[in-house]
């Protein structure tokens, strides 16, 4: 596959979302203190993982983080360098300092990246959870991890704001016809001529494994091969678009009503997990740690079903990131509950 890189942000309308004024992200990387609990990973939900460390204004008023009153600091390391443009090819797989004393890393780009610095070959003591927006793989699962979930996002289809030739839907069907090469021109799906370009994100991201999923879904089963006019982007990254109007790629909605991803728009697709034809793919993002560490403090002070990230004082932060905060087991859904094994959260009932 080919892979291009961001050359410009775009300002256009992003139809459909709505950008929550206030929503903060983390602008530099974190300073270490010797009693800092870290994470890296999913660039999904690092700003939901920054809100909630921090705290964020909300509007007109501040709402008060982990880090406020806690003994330990809640430090989350975004997936790519937070005080360069995404447009830069330096803000990727830099290196980072993640604790006192310890050697710099390659910085994990993506859920999957973060997990593997948690088990196996890259496991790395410095790095207390990784967050992911995709459930734990076979692999994860024998390397022993546990995934407490916390939050609900949305997967959708997406394509540029304006010069598109994208009819004003597409079903999963559709998507599979173009990821695997059937259909090249968006005249052959209703809409008007144009080459469409197939975008996926880099290997390792948990939206490009968890729209994979969707893709194999919609396919019978079966697993859909890329052609080889599929282009593999940074993931989240709308400056794509301005490049080449009639990309389609797959984007997460929390993350796109956020303030730098306004050059594109999104048509609902994936699963047809509230049972209606327009398939809007509903998942669950996570906080995941080693099985050996979840008898710790810190994984039930923050991610037990009564741990910070699923308790009332949360649940505007991780609203103020595009996502909705996952109803607790008390209240009938399953934020904080452990999950150890492939098959990821059903219950998205929010609070």
């Amino acid at each position: 596959m080919n892979r291009t890189k961001a050359v410009a942000l775009a300002t256009a309308l992003l139809a459909g979302v709505v950008t929550i004024a206030g929503a903060s992200s983390a602008s530099a990387d974190f300073v270490p203190q010797s009693r800092d609990i870290v994470g890296v990973g999913s660039d999904t939900i690092q700003y939901a993982l920054n809100n909630l460390a921090d705290g964020a204004t909300i509007g007109a008023t501040f709402t008060s983080g982990y880090n406020l009153t806690a003994g330990a600091r809640l430090v989350s390391f975004n997936a790519l360098n937070p005080s360069v443009p995404i447009s830069n090819t330096t803000a990727i797989h830099d290196t980072i300092t993640l604790k006192i004393g310890t050697t710099p890393i390659v910085r994990p780009d993506g859920s999957g990246a973060g997990k593997a610095t948690l088990f196996g070959t890259g496991n790395n003591t410095a790095v207390d959870f990784a967050r992911s927006s995709s459930a734990l793989s076979a692999a994860e699962v024998t390397g022993g991890l546990k995934a407490y979930p916390f939050a609900l996002d949305q997967l959708a289809a997406a394509v540029s704001a304006q010069g598109t030739n994208a009819p004003a839907a597409i079903s999963a069907q559709q998507l599979v016809s173009i990821y695997s090469g059937a259909v090249t021109n968006w005249s052959q799906i209703g809409g008007q001529s144009g080459v469409i370009i197939p975008m996926i994100p880099q290997a390792g991201s948990g939206t490009r494994s968890f729209f994979e999923a969707q893709l194999k879904t919609a396919n019978g089963g079966t697993a859909v091969t890329l052609a080889s006019t599929v282009v593999e982007v940074q993931e989240h990254d709308p400056s794509v678009f301005t490049a080449a109007p009639n990309a389609v790629a797959p984007f997460s909605i929390g993350r796109a009503g956020l303030a730098n991803a306004t050059s594109l728009v999104h048509i609902e697709t994936g699963t047809a997990s509230d049972g209606n034809a327009s398939f809007t793919a509903k998942r669950a993002v996570y906080d995941v740690v080693r099985g050996t560490d979840v008898a710790k403090s810190y994984v039930g002070s923050l991610f037990g079903t009564s741990g910070f990230l699923c308790g009332s004082g949360a649940q505007s932060l991780i609203e103020a990131a595009g996502l909705k905060q996952l109803a607790a087991p008390v209240d009938g859904g399953v934020c904080g509950q452990q999950y150890a094994t492939t098959t990821g959260v059903t219950n998205f009932t929010v609070n």
